[in-house]
């Protein structure tokens, strides 16, 4: 008479587990389904702009239907960036530069290094071929997307070498150390004597050089500088080369018109 009862207690636990792995499967997870509410009304919302324009309704007028419509085409056109998870707006795209850029704090804010040019030559040369730092991995580095300007020059922007993030200070740090001799020394000297300046970009804005006591902002700094006599109290002159930048960067938080910051200013004070 046991084994009976035994039997019919081992059938009902299998019973009660079967239940209790079936429940389990049919719950599906919150996120799941708000995704899918969010796609059902994603559907009927271009279904209904659909039958607005078969009945003949654009974009162009000045009714409601017209504005509805006007208001899905521009929200169907922004993207959303791979990497960083956040809407562009369709000016951001069809005129890079110009729409301003919010970043994250800590979030890299990618430098590109432009030609190194003089005014007095017409001879421009590449950011590496100075002695300089080795140019970052192209995978450590954002996509640069080509302005109006940059297309019309037809020259194509580098990756610095420097790792700047927003909103975070940071202290002096050695990037690398590059010796110089010979013909390469003989020609950074001529790159001083003819005032050859760097140009960088941060977020489509140029370096400056600025001085509130002397009232001036140029683009870009110098190579280096070459020393008189009278200076250093030598024979001949001196020639020396800016290796130790000190950036500046100015930003502006507004929490109610959008998220993290937007790039006012990119300043440098070599030394």
């Amino acid at each position: 008479m046991a084994s009976p009862a035994k039997g019919r207690f081992l059938s009902a636990s299998v019973a009660v587990l079967i239940l209790l792995i079936a429940q389990q499967v049919d719950a599906v997870p919150r996120p799941l389904k708000a995704r899918a509410e969010r796609k059902k009304k994603a559907a009927a919302v271009a279904e209904q702009m659909k039958e607005m324009k078969k009945n003949g309704v654009d974009i162009v007028s000045n009714d409601r239907q017209s504005a509805l419509l006007r208001s899905y085409e521009l929200r169907k056109k922004k993207t959303r960036g791979i990497l960083r998870k956040r809407e562009k707006s369709l000016s951001s795209i069809l005129f890079p530069g110009v729409s301003p850029e919010e970043y994250q704090n800590g979030e890299q804010i990618p430098v590109y290094v432009d030609l190194v040019e003089s005014r007095k030559t017409q001879v421009p040369f590449e950011y590496y071929d100075l002695p300089s730092c080795a140019a970052p991995p192209k995978e450590k580095v954002k996509g640069y997307r080509k302005s109006l300007g940059n297309r019309l020059s037809g020259h194509a922007v580098r990756p610095g070498p420097f790792d700047l993030r927003a909103g975070e200070d940071k202290h002096c740090t050695t990037m690398c150390a590059v010796s110089i001799g010979g013909k390469k020394l003989k020609w950074m000297r001529q790159l001083v004597e003819r005032q050859y300046r760097v140009h960088l970009q941060l977020d489509q804005l140029p370096v400056l050089m600025r001085s509130k006591e002397l009232n001036y902002a140029v683009r870009g700094y110098p190579v280096g500088f070459k020393a008189p006599p009278s200076y250093t109290g030598l024979r001949e002159d001196e020639y020396y080369l800016y290796n130790h930048l000190k950036f500046t960067i100015s930003y502006r938080e507004d929490p109610p018109q959008f998220d993290g910051v937007r790039i006012t200013g990119f300043d440098v004070h070599p030394v």
